[in-house]
């Protein structure tokens, strides 16, 4: 599989955001807030180019280890994915030989625990994706942060390329290219606020 998808997190690497010392214990772990990120996904056609669609309905958490590190969960629902695309290409997206959706609602992503670092200094993050009850190791990359707060003043923006001949998606050959892009712009809100 390739090694690239930072993601779905994903979306999320809201990591930098909880301080690594003793004190962080008592502090609020932020939550990723699905109103102000954005998640996407991309299949590159062999002729005509790169399609895009967008996950209107996704949501993620976020977990401190008792070390400092943190450890990301992201469930993407493929039922609210919306193309750009010709319409053709949305039901190929949606069918039994891609995503799978009446059998696969949901895509799972959960990281490794990682130092919170990651998400204002950038570097990989590595991890678990589940696709058609298909669970692989994937690695995502986080870029580093454009600001001191990463998550709430700038995106936290995390992302790569999986194949999707490793999670069962073998039809298609033809006109798609294999590796599926994913694509993360994360956002962050204390606990407990809408």
């Amino acid at each position: 599989m390739r090694a690239a998808w930072a993601g779905a997190c994903l979306l999320l690497l809201a990591g930098g955001l909880v301080a690594a010392h003793p004190a962080a214990a008592e502090e609020p772990v932020p939550e990723i807030d699905p109103r102000a990120s954005r998640a996407t996904i991309s299949v590159d056609l062999r002729v005509g180019g790169l399609v895009q669609g967008h996950f209107q309905d996704f949501d993620g958490s976020l977990e401190r280890h008792p070390d400092g590190r943190v450890q990301v969960r992201v469930r993407l629902d493929a039922s609210r994915l919306r193309l750009e695309g010709p319409g053709w290409m949305d039901r190929s997206m949606r069918s039994a030989k891609f995503l799978d959706v009446a059998r696969h609602r949901h895509i799972h992503f959960r990281s490794l625990p990682f130092p919170p670092e990651l998400s204002r200094e950038g570097g990989w993050m590595d991890g678990e994706l589940e696709l058609r009850d298909v669970i692989r190791p994937v690695r995502f990359r986080v870029d580093p942060a454009e600001c001191d707060a990463p998550g709430y003043d700038c995106d936290i923006h995390v992302s790569g390329v999986v194949s999707r001949r490793e999670f069962g998606m073998v039809a298609y050959r033809v006109w798609l290219q294999d590796g599926v892009g994913f694509d993360f712009r994360v956002r962050l809100r204390q606990s407990g606020r809408p």
